[in-house]
């Protein structure tokens, strides 16, 4: 995704060429076009049209010609005129190309075919060129975008202010041999027009979400009523949108959104949002589909988010949600994930595998009401940077509902180095069994409060490399862990622990709380609830 930050802007202009074989005869030419005399085809940054002279345009009786005839043919339906200009406003370099693919059921090969492409001047002249015999490209075109599979006609660049004219004849190629084919053989042609801007990633940049000022499908009239957001590689907008809007920073068209009636009957409503090639995210990407409560589906495919700083609470509030796939995210230079899929209550199938998490330092609440995930797979997550983990996997308070996490892979590995904050990190992760948190280096944590409360079911839980010596806050710490049986802490120095009330309240349970003399500090009152009538010192 990085390398190509130039996206390719596809134009498909359904032009259909047709020789046609009466008895021996062939029409070296034959276009049907549809609708206006004049035809324009617009997506992103380049404009394709053309001009009929008629519905149909027509020679028949025309048998294999040579080039020199082929190349000058200037009669009505022996050619096709049609413009390539620029969409986009401003000093824009564009790489385009011009190519025809075949089409159809056709009768006849296309090595037996020639094309021939023409440049025209201001003066209506024709710039020489060389006919060329149907063949497709094997590879593609990254400079202009040119997939594979299609003839290359022509290649070059423009400025964003240029227009080009272009003619178009094919015919037979005179070495074809007509004997014995039967007559009514058919080839047909689709013309491309394929477009790579020179606009940098910052100019093709989607604008950030103001949640001061919603506008565009953020506003109270839709937000509410939005089932479906998906993305795409153009910006062109289909007839009958309900409302369409320009959401680029720049306000250069390079990014555009559009409503429409989901289908469903029900009043509500499907985003689409498409940008040239692809879409670049803000750097602030904070809020940006947050509180889309009625939203079930979110494709995100073509969203590059490789510029993207802060990504706290994208996603916050989708209620409805039931699968996210950000396989494609690239989160290299994310700072802040923090609330990111907070109270994502009916997520069930979560895929952040590619993840690059190594400038992230803000976790907090990233997981937290994610109700309905059973597993999440962190093993590509980097911590290193991370300071605050504070509720990271904390079960909604708004509702109550309890965590259904059952497995965190990989949440042992983490580098948590220099967090300061995991206070309610597991909180109401009622479905856990164990959790080996050994390698945990917890020496600039200050506030573990509730870091454990209501883990209900956990029977084992190894904090054997905590180190304690700066915490402030285990108040509720392990408050209602109630499978618990027994804690090992010999390695917990509380001198600086100034609030513990309720932290081994409701564990009833619990047999023995292993501490050291030395380095516990905390008075035996706070087990009153527990199952144990004193902690065992060492």
């Amino acid at each position: 995704m990085v390398k190509t930050k130039k996206e390719v802007v596809i134009l498909v202009l359904m032009i259909v060429l047709i020789i046609a074989v009466l008895g021996v005869s062939y029409a070296a030419f034959k276009f049907t076009g549809e609708g206006t005399k004049l035809n324009t085809i617009t997506t992103g940054s380049i404009t394709m049209s053309y001009e009929e002279s008629s519905n149909t345009i027509s020679l028949n009786g025309a048998l294999p010609t040579t080039d020199e005839t082929g190349k000058v043919r200037l009669n009505e339906g022996e050619y096709f005129d049609f413009t390539v200009s620029s969409a986009i406003t401003g000093d824009v370099n564009i790489n385009y190309e011009i190519s025809a693919k075949e089409v159809g059921e056709g009768t006849i090969d296309g090595s037996n075919i020639k094309l021939y492409l023409t440049r025209l001047t201001e003066d209506g002249e024709e710039e020489i060129m060389t006919p060329r015999v149907y063949s497709e490209e094997s590879t593609t075109n990254s400079y202009t975008g040119r997939p594979s599979g299609e003839m290359s006609l022509y290649t070059s660049s423009m400025s964003s202010s240029e227009s080009n004219r272009y003619r178009l004849r094919m015919y037979v190629d005179e070495d074809y041999n007509p004997q014995g084919d039967g007559g009514g053989l058919t080839f047909s042609v689709q013309i491309n027009v394929y477009g790579k801007d020179g606009l940098s990633m910052e100019d093709r940049m989607m604008m950030a979400y103001d949640s001061s000022n919603p506008s565009d499908f953020h506003s109270s009239e839709y937000k509410s009523k939005i089932t479906s957001i998906v993305t795409k590689g153009d910006t062109v907008i289909p007839e009958g949108v309900i409302e369409s809007w320009d959401i680029s920073e720049k306000q250069n068209r390079s990014v555009i959104a559009y409503i429409e009636d989901d289908g469903t009957g029900s009043g509500t409503y499907k985003v689409t949002i498409g940008g040239e090639g692809n879409i670049i995210a803000n750097y602030n990407m904070i809020g940006y589909f947050m509180l889309f409560s009625n939203v079930k589906e979110i494709d995100l495919s073509y969203l590059d988010t490789s510029l993207v700083n802060d990504m706290k609470s994208m996603f916050q509030g989708c209620t409805s949600l039931v699968k996210l796939d950000l396989r494609n995210f690239d989160t290299s230079n994310v700072t802040s994930m923090s609330n990111l899929f907070y109270r994502c209550l009916k997520l069930t199938d979560l895929n952040i595998s590619s993840f690059n998490t190594s400038k992230v330092t803000d976790m907090a609440m990233m997981f937290m009401g994610c109700s309905s995930l059973t597993e999440l797979d962190l093993r590509n997550f980097d911590t290193s940077n991370v300071t605050t983990m504070d509720s990271m996997f904390c079960r909604d308070l708004l509702t109550g509902n309890p965590m259904s996490l059952k497995k965190i892979v990989f949440v042992e590995n983490f580098d948590t180095s220099n967090v300061t904050r995991m206070g309610y990190m597991f909180q109401g992760c009622s479905s856990l069994t164990e959790l080996d948190l050994s390698n945990f280096n917890t020496s600039n944590v200050i506030d573990m409060s509730a870091m454990f409360y209501g883990c209900s079911s956990l029977t084992e839980l190894n904090l054997s490399s905590f180190n304690t010596l700066n915490v402030t806050n285990m108040s509720q710490m392990f408050q209602r862990c109630s499978s618990l049986r027994y804690l090992d802490l010999t390695n917990f120095d509380t001198s600086k622990v100034t609030y513990y009330l309720t932290m081994f309240n409701d564990i009833p349970n619990i047999t023995e709380i292993l501490v050291t003399r030395d380095t516990w500090t905390i008075p035996s009152s706070t087990i009153a609830n527990s199952g144990v009538t004193d902690f065992t010192y060492v």
